[in-house]
């Protein structure tokens, strides 16, 4: 007698917008660049007298500029949205940029002695500013070169990398331009810094719940339907119930402000599934009986799931996209299935504090109850980037 394995699986067929399918895009906002020096400033109070360093900027610019096609081909597939800008480099170059360069013309330097910095001033930060429309950052990154680093130096290009590497790859490449667009060289003294602060703008979409059917194959139950949306929350909330802070790629994240916390999620859980790699919790699955949020903008930054919460297993990218899926074993998550979420929390991976960022939720009278003799695959989740 012929022996048959029969293994359901969850198949997310398209509908208008595709389900499951997260976009991506990534446009230059602007740099500011700015010559200066610290000095000493005296200041006179009930406790006496004080002093202390300022920043005094002596000339300064702002200027748009060209992100590159490497960082979508190659850098956004290992390092991410986020992680692609990690370290500013400078050169004496002069070449006008172009969209297919990958390095500097002319970086300062060498091999063995790299003059890269991420070095963020005192009283600055990295920051991921989440702007008035759902689902739309800014990267923000401030970075400073030391006297030693470019004090006595003529300067005319300028780039942004995710490694502390000489001549390693860029997200972007431009020249040192005045305010009227024109490229301009910058001559330092020896005693003069220059600080980079830089935007670029990351959109992430849906931000509105989508309808979507889903079948569960096999001799399964065949078509469910469900809701499918990527909401603004992410956590660092730990087993203490504090929020501690993370360094996500140089930029300081932690869910203590219960506003703060509710932006933010959907790019990170979106830039892990991007790079395809886990931080913590983000890069797991958690399944829950209960309904997950489905607001963009929501107040559950807890959410109990069935323990234990299932790594994702990603595809190789495909183009400007990548795939994952998950796949439960017969002994796994042996429950009513009312939501499947994408864990938003970045500091713990447990299901007891389990964060609901990319929720994928049932509509009553739709949950499926997976039994011990199957396996479920749930494939795919799909993140897709353009400019």
């Amino acid at each position: 007698m012929d022996k048959r394995i029969v293994i359901p699986r969850i198949v997310v067929r398209p509908i208008l917008p595709p389900p499951l399918e997260i976009g991506a895009r990534i446009r230059p906002q602007w740099l500011n660049w700015q010559v200066g020096r610290y000095r000493e400033k005296l200041s006179f109070g009930p406790g006496g007298k004080g002093k202390a360093d300022i920043w005094v900027p002596e000339r300064e610019g702002e200027q748009h500029n060209l992100i590159l096609t490497q960082f979508y081909n190659s850098l956004i597939p290992q390092y991410g949205f986020i992680g692609s800008s990690q370290y500013a480099a400078v050169g004496t170059g002069s070449t006008a940029p172009d969209a297919t360069q990958t390095q500097l013309v002319n970086e300062i330097g060498s091999s063995g002695s790299p003059r890269r910095t991420n070095s963020v001033p005192t009283g600055e930060s990295n920051e991921i500013e989440a702007l008035a429309t759902y689902g739309e950052y800014n990267i923000r990154r401030v970075f400073e070169f030391t006297e030693a680093q470019v004090g006595g130096l003529n300067l005319t290009e300028w780039g942004f990398s995710p490694v502390n590497t000489y001549n390693g790859p860029l997200m972007t490449r431009e020249l040192f331009r005045d305010g009227l667009g024109n490229p301009i060289v910058l001559t330092l003294d020896t005693d003069r810094r220059l600080r980079l602060i830089y935007r670029y703008k990351v959109t992430v979409s849906p931000t509105s719940a989508q309808d979507v059917s889903v079948n569960i194959g096999g001799d399964g139950p065949g078509i469910r339907t469900a809701k499918f949306l990527p909401t603004g929350m992410f956590s660092t909330l730990d087993s203490l119930n504090t929020h501690p802070n993370v360094n996500y790629f140089g930029i300081l994240l932690s869910s203590a402000n219960s506003t703060y916390r509710q932006r933010r999620g959907d790019i990170v859980v979106v830039d892990a599934l991007a790079r395809g790699g886990s931080i913590a919790g983000v890069g797991s699955v958690g399944f829950s009986s209960n309904a997950a949020p489905l607001t963009y903008i929501h107040t559950t930054n807890k959410f109990t799931t069935n323990s234990p919460n299932k790594a994702l297993s990603y595809s190789s990218p495909s183009g400007s996209s990548r795939q994952a899926s998950v796949l439960l074993q017969t002994t796994e998550h042996v429950i009513t299935i009312k939501s499947v979420i994408l864990n938003g929390n970045l500091y713990t991976n447990s299901s007891a504090e389990a964060c609901p960022t990319i929720n994928l939720v049932f509509d009553n009278g739709q949950e499926f109850t997976k039994d011990n003799l199957h396996k479920l695959l749930i494939a795919y989740w799909q993140i897709t980037w353009q400019p």
